[in-house]
Protein backbone atom coordinates (compact mmCIF):
# COMPACT_ATOMS: atom_id res chain seq x y z
CA UNK A 1 0.00 0.00 0.00
CA UNK A 2 1.09 3.80 -0.32
CA UNK A 3 0.03 6.51 0.89
CA UNK A 4 1.10 10.66 -0.11
CA UNK A 5 0.82 11.91 2.99
CA UNK A 6 3.66 12.81 4.64
CA UNK A 7 4.02 10.25 7.89
CA UNK A 8 3.61 11.80 11.39
CA UNK A 9 6.61 12.62 12.93
CA UNK A 10 8.06 9.11 14.58
CA UNK A 11 11.44 10.21 16.56
CA UNK A 12 13.34 8.41 19.12
CA UNK A 13 15.61 6.42 16.83
CA UNK A 14 16.96 2.73 18.25
CA UNK A 15 20.76 3.69 18.01
CA UNK A 16 22.24 -0.03 17.98
CA UNK A 17 19.93 -0.88 14.62
CA UNK A 18 20.15 0.55 10.78
CA UNK A 19 18.69 0.61 7.64
CA UNK A 20 20.24 -0.21 4.58
CA UNK A 21 19.33 -0.29 0.94
CA UNK A 22 19.20 -3.11 -1.43
CA UNK A 23 19.00 -1.68 -5.14
CA UNK A 24 19.15 -3.02 -8.39
CA UNK A 25 17.26 -5.46 -10.98
CA UNK A 26 18.64 -8.41 -8.79
CA UNK A 27 17.41 -7.05 -5.28
CA UNK A 28 14.77 -9.48 -4.54
CA UNK A 29 16.10 -12.19 -6.12
CA UNK A 30 19.44 -12.23 -3.99
CA UNK A 31 17.27 -11.83 -1.26
CA UNK A 32 16.17 -15.42 -1.99
CA UNK A 33 19.72 -16.67 -2.61
CA UNK A 34 20.60 -15.24 0.49
CA UNK A 35 18.42 -15.65 2.90
CA UNK A 36 16.07 -17.82 4.57
CA UNK A 37 12.82 -16.42 3.60
CA UNK A 38 11.03 -16.52 1.04
CA UNK A 39 10.96 -13.30 -0.93
CA UNK A 40 9.34 -15.40 -3.99
CA UNK A 41 6.80 -13.38 -5.77
CA UNK A 42 6.62 -10.57 -3.25
CA UNK A 43 4.12 -7.52 -3.95
CA UNK A 44 5.60 -3.79 -3.21
CA UNK A 45 4.57 -3.41 0.91
CA UNK A 46 5.46 -7.10 1.71
CA UNK A 47 7.22 -7.46 5.23
CA UNK A 48 10.21 -10.13 5.78
CA UNK A 49 11.91 -11.36 9.03
CA UNK A 50 15.37 -13.35 7.79
CA UNK A 51 18.08 -14.53 8.53
CA UNK A 52 21.49 -15.07 6.30
CA UNK A 53 23.85 -17.84 7.34
CA UNK A 54 27.54 -18.90 6.42
CA UNK A 55 27.73 -22.79 4.85
CA UNK A 56 27.69 -24.23 7.83
CA UNK A 57 23.98 -23.23 8.43
CA UNK A 58 25.40 -20.61 11.40
CA UNK A 59 23.62 -17.03 11.72
CA UNK A 60 25.27 -14.30 10.43
CA UNK A 61 22.81 -11.86 10.52
CA UNK A 62 19.28 -11.28 11.49
CA UNK A 63 17.08 -8.61 9.50
CA UNK A 64 13.12 -6.96 8.92
CA UNK A 65 12.67 -6.37 4.79
CA UNK A 66 10.36 -4.94 3.51
CA UNK A 67 9.85 -4.81 -0.48
CA UNK A 68 9.50 -1.29 -1.57
CA UNK A 69 9.56 -2.23 -5.32
CA UNK A 70 11.23 -5.42 -7.43
CA UNK A 71 14.43 -3.09 -7.17
CA UNK A 72 14.37 -1.75 -3.97
CA UNK A 73 14.46 -3.38 -0.90
CA UNK A 74 14.79 -2.02 2.78
CA UNK A 75 16.93 -3.80 5.19
CA UNK A 76 17.11 -2.99 9.19
CA UNK A 77 19.68 -4.85 11.84
CA UNK A 78 22.21 -4.26 14.12
CA UNK A 79 24.80 -1.51 13.16
CA UNK A 80 27.89 -3.39 14.05
CA UNK A 81 26.50 -6.64 12.38
CA UNK A 82 24.98 -5.51 9.20
CA UNK A 83 28.68 -3.73 8.95
CA UNK A 84 30.33 -7.18 9.06
CA UNK A 85 27.33 -8.71 6.55
CA UNK A 86 28.21 -5.90 4.02
CA UNK A 87 31.90 -7.30 4.33
CA UNK A 88 30.28 -10.40 3.68
CA UNK A 89 27.98 -10.25 1.10
CA UNK A 90 30.71 -8.11 -0.69
CA UNK A 91 31.92 -10.46 -3.05
CA UNK A 92 28.07 -12.16 -3.76
CA UNK A 93 26.82 -8.75 -4.62
CA UNK A 94 29.92 -8.46 -6.71
CA UNK A 95 28.08 -11.34 -9.57
CA UNK A 96 24.68 -9.08 -8.53
CA UNK A 97 22.88 -6.62 -10.63
CA UNK A 98 22.48 -4.83 -7.13
CA UNK A 99 24.21 -2.75 -4.53
CA UNK A 100 23.75 -2.75 -0.60
CA UNK A 101 24.53 0.96 0.88
CA UNK A 102 23.73 2.46 3.90
CA UNK A 103 21.09 5.00 5.11
CA UNK A 104 20.90 7.66 7.74
CA UNK A 105 17.15 6.27 8.22
CA UNK A 106 15.56 5.97 11.94
CA UNK A 107 13.70 3.14 13.58
CA UNK A 108 11.18 3.18 16.55
CA UNK A 109 8.60 1.11 17.73
CA UNK A 110 4.89 1.16 19.30
CA UNK A 111 3.21 -2.05 20.99
CA UNK A 112 -0.52 -2.09 19.44
CA UNK A 113 -2.75 -3.33 22.15
CA UNK A 114 -5.12 -6.13 20.30
CA UNK A 115 -6.59 -9.16 21.71
CA UNK A 116 -5.42 -10.75 18.66
CA UNK A 117 -2.30 -9.32 16.79
CA UNK A 118 -3.25 -9.07 12.93
CA UNK A 119 -1.30 -11.45 10.70
CA UNK A 120 -1.21 -8.52 8.08
CA UNK A 121 2.47 -7.68 6.80
CA UNK A 122 2.01 -5.28 4.61
CA UNK A 123 4.05 -1.54 4.99
CA UNK A 124 2.31 1.50 4.66
CA UNK A 125 5.28 3.72 2.78
CA UNK A 126 4.54 7.30 2.85
CA UNK A 127 6.17 10.01 0.35
CA UNK A 128 6.87 13.52 0.01
CA UNK A 129 6.72 14.01 -3.90
CA UNK A 130 7.76 11.03 -5.34
CA UNK A 131 10.60 10.13 -2.69
CA UNK A 132 9.68 7.82 0.27
CA UNK A 133 10.14 9.51 3.24
CA UNK A 134 8.87 6.98 6.16
CA UNK A 135 7.28 3.38 6.22
CA UNK A 136 5.11 1.94 8.92
CA UNK A 137 5.54 -2.28 9.36
CA UNK A 138 3.20 -4.24 11.32
CA UNK A 139 5.04 -7.08 12.23
CA UNK A 140 2.52 -9.37 12.83
CA UNK A 141 3.55 -9.68 16.82
CA UNK A 142 1.76 -6.76 18.26
CA UNK A 143 4.31 -4.26 17.32
CA UNK A 144 4.66 -1.14 14.75
CA UNK A 145 8.07 -0.40 13.13
CA UNK A 146 8.25 3.28 12.15
CA UNK A 147 11.38 3.95 9.72
CA UNK A 148 12.08 7.75 9.16
CA UNK A 149 14.73 9.62 6.83
CA UNK A 150 16.14 11.51 9.00
CA UNK A 151 15.61 14.85 7.17
CA UNK A 152 12.06 13.99 8.03
CA UNK A 153 12.14 12.90 11.48
CA UNK A 154 11.64 15.33 14.46
CA UNK A 155 12.39 14.99 18.13
CA UNK A 156 9.00 13.61 19.67
CA UNK A 157 7.27 13.13 22.94
CA UNK A 158 5.27 10.21 22.09
CA UNK A 159 5.75 7.74 25.18
CA UNK A 160 4.35 5.28 23.76
CA UNK A 161 7.44 4.84 21.49
CA UNK A 162 9.27 2.01 22.77
CA UNK A 163 12.93 1.03 22.40
CA UNK A 164 13.76 -1.47 19.76
CA UNK A 165 15.80 -3.80 22.20
CA UNK A 166 12.71 -3.40 24.93
CA UNK A 167 10.52 -4.54 22.19
CA UNK A 168 12.11 -7.77 20.83
CA UNK A 169 12.80 -8.75 24.82
CA UNK A 170 8.93 -8.56 25.35
CA UNK A 171 8.36 -10.55 22.28
CA UNK A 172 10.93 -13.31 22.63
CA UNK A 173 12.96 -12.17 18.91
CA UNK A 174 16.20 -13.07 19.57
CA UNK A 175 18.72 -10.82 17.87
CA UNK A 176 22.37 -11.68 16.25
CA UNK A 177 24.95 -9.30 17.63
CA UNK A 178 28.86 -8.72 16.96
CA UNK A 179 29.73 -11.32 19.76
CA UNK A 180 27.47 -13.94 18.45
CA UNK A 181 28.02 -13.93 14.45
CA UNK A 182 28.29 -17.53 13.29
CA UNK A 183 27.20 -19.00 17.07
CA UNK A 184 23.82 -20.28 16.46
CA UNK A 185 21.79 -21.99 14.15
CA UNK A 186 17.91 -20.92 13.54
CA UNK A 187 16.75 -23.79 15.73
CA UNK A 188 18.72 -22.43 18.87
CA UNK A 189 16.75 -18.77 18.01
CA UNK A 190 13.51 -20.14 17.64
CA UNK A 191 13.61 -18.55 14.11
CA UNK A 192 12.19 -21.80 12.23
CA UNK A 193 9.64 -21.11 14.62
CA UNK A 194 8.58 -17.62 14.27
CA UNK A 195 8.24 -17.77 10.38
CA UNK A 196 11.88 -16.64 9.70
CA UNK A 197 12.79 -19.90 7.90
CA UNK A 198 11.14 -21.23 5.24
CA UNK A 199 11.42 -24.79 4.34
CA UNK A 200 9.54 -24.44 1.06
CA UNK A 201 11.90 -22.45 -1.09
CA UNK A 202 14.39 -23.22 -3.12
CA UNK A 203 18.19 -23.36 -2.21
CA UNK A 204 20.49 -20.47 0.25
CA UNK A 205 23.54 -20.82 1.83
CA UNK A 206 23.21 -22.78 4.98
CA UNK A 207 19.98 -24.41 3.76
CA UNK A 208 21.29 -27.92 3.89
CA UNK A 209 22.29 -28.03 7.23
CA UNK A 210 19.43 -26.15 8.86
CA UNK A 211 16.83 -27.48 6.69
CA UNK A 212 18.47 -31.45 7.48
CA UNK A 213 18.27 -30.42 11.46
CA UNK A 214 14.54 -29.36 10.65
CA UNK A 215 13.83 -32.83 9.27
CA UNK A 216 15.73 -35.54 10.59
CA UNK A 217 16.36 -34.22 13.44
CA UNK A 218 15.79 -32.59 17.07
CA UNK A 219 17.50 -29.51 17.83
CA UNK A 220 19.78 -29.44 20.97
CA UNK A 221 19.19 -25.76 21.92
CA UNK A 222 16.02 -23.38 22.03
CA UNK A 223 15.14 -19.80 22.85
CA UNK A 224 14.30 -19.01 26.70
CA UNK A 225 14.09 -15.51 28.88
CA UNK A 226 14.77 -15.29 32.03
CA UNK A 227 15.85 -12.66 34.79
CA UNK A 228 18.89 -11.22 36.59
CA UNK A 229 19.17 -9.40 40.29
CA UNK A 230 19.99 -6.19 38.40
CA UNK A 231 22.38 -5.25 41.43
CA UNK A 232 24.93 -2.71 40.68
CA UNK A 233 27.92 -4.76 40.49
CA UNK A 234 31.28 -4.94 38.67
CA UNK A 235 29.28 -8.46 37.31
CA UNK A 236 26.38 -6.30 35.65
CA UNK A 237 28.91 -4.58 33.42
CA UNK A 238 30.72 -7.45 32.48
CA UNK A 239 27.61 -9.60 30.94
CA UNK A 240 27.58 -9.88 27.22
CA UNK A 241 25.92 -11.45 24.21
CA UNK A 242 27.20 -14.83 24.18
CA UNK A 243 28.47 -15.31 27.74
CA UNK A 244 28.21 -18.80 28.95
CA UNK A 245 25.35 -20.16 30.83
CA UNK A 246 26.56 -23.31 33.28
CA UNK A 247 24.62 -25.93 35.80
CA UNK A 248 25.07 -26.98 38.73
CA UNK A 249 27.99 -29.13 37.79
CA UNK A 250 29.46 -26.57 35.79
CA UNK A 251 28.38 -28.57 32.26
CA UNK A 252 27.94 -25.80 29.52
CA UNK A 253 24.07 -25.60 28.86
CA UNK A 254 23.52 -22.47 26.97
CA UNK A 255 24.67 -18.84 26.98
CA UNK A 256 23.03 -15.48 26.70
CA UNK A 257 21.48 -13.95 23.43
CA UNK A 258 20.52 -11.08 23.95
CA UNK A 259 19.65 -8.59 27.41
CA UNK A 260 17.64 -5.27 28.20
CA UNK A 261 16.97 -3.43 31.32
CA UNK A 262 13.73 -3.58 32.30
CA UNK A 263 12.54 -2.18 35.94
CA UNK A 264 15.26 -3.66 38.91
CA UNK A 265 16.23 -6.50 36.65
CA UNK A 266 18.34 -7.32 33.95
CA UNK A 267 16.08 -9.04 31.20
CA UNK A 268 17.63 -11.76 28.77
CA UNK A 269 17.06 -14.52 25.84
CA UNK A 270 19.14 -17.34 26.30
CA UNK A 271 19.82 -20.52 24.29
CA UNK A 272 19.74 -23.39 26.09
CA UNK A 273 18.88 -27.07 26.54
CA UNK A 274 15.62 -28.01 27.36
CA UNK A 275 16.85 -30.12 30.06
CA UNK A 276 18.06 -27.71 31.61
CA UNK A 277 15.26 -25.06 31.65
CA UNK A 278 14.15 -26.96 34.78
CA UNK A 279 16.71 -26.90 36.95
CA UNK A 280 19.21 -24.22 38.08
CA UNK A 281 21.45 -21.91 35.72
CA UNK A 282 24.29 -20.23 36.32
CA UNK A 283 25.88 -16.95 34.43
CA UNK A 284 29.60 -16.25 35.26
CA UNK A 285 32.46 -16.21 37.31
CA UNK A 286 31.21 -15.58 40.02
CA UNK A 287 28.08 -17.40 39.58
CA UNK A 288 24.57 -15.49 39.36
CA UNK A 289 21.35 -17.55 39.35
CA UNK A 290 18.99 -17.18 36.71
CA UNK A 291 15.47 -16.87 37.53
CA UNK A 292 11.74 -17.14 36.04
CA UNK A 293 13.25 -18.71 33.28
CA UNK A 294 10.55 -19.27 30.43
CA UNK A 295 10.36 -21.07 27.61
CA UNK A 296 9.72 -18.88 23.91
CA UNK A 297 8.02 -21.77 22.51
CA UNK A 298 5.42 -24.38 23.27
CA UNK A 299 6.06 -27.93 23.31
CA UNK A 300 4.04 -28.49 20.43
CA UNK A 301 5.99 -25.50 18.13
CA UNK A 302 9.13 -28.45 18.17
CA UNK A 303 7.26 -30.74 15.67
CA UNK A 304 5.42 -27.63 13.74
CA UNK A 305 6.03 -26.43 10.63
CA UNK A 306 6.69 -22.17 10.77
CA UNK A 307 4.32 -19.97 8.84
Amino acid sequence: MTDTNTPPQKANPADTDLVMTLAGADAVHFLQGQTTADFENTEPGAVRFAAFCNPKGRVIADVLAVIVNAEHVMIRGRQAVMAALAVHLKPYLSFSKSTLTHSDWRVSCRAVHAAKPSPEHTALMHHDADTIVGIEIPRGDGIIEYWQASESAAPSQDTALLPLAEVDMITARARVELDTIGAYLPQDLNYDLNGTVSFTKGCYTGQEIVARLHYRGTPKRRLYRASLDNTLDEMHDTIAPGARLSNQANRAVGSVVNLAGQNNAQQVLIELTPDAASDSVFLGEPERALSAIQACFEDSDQSTSPL
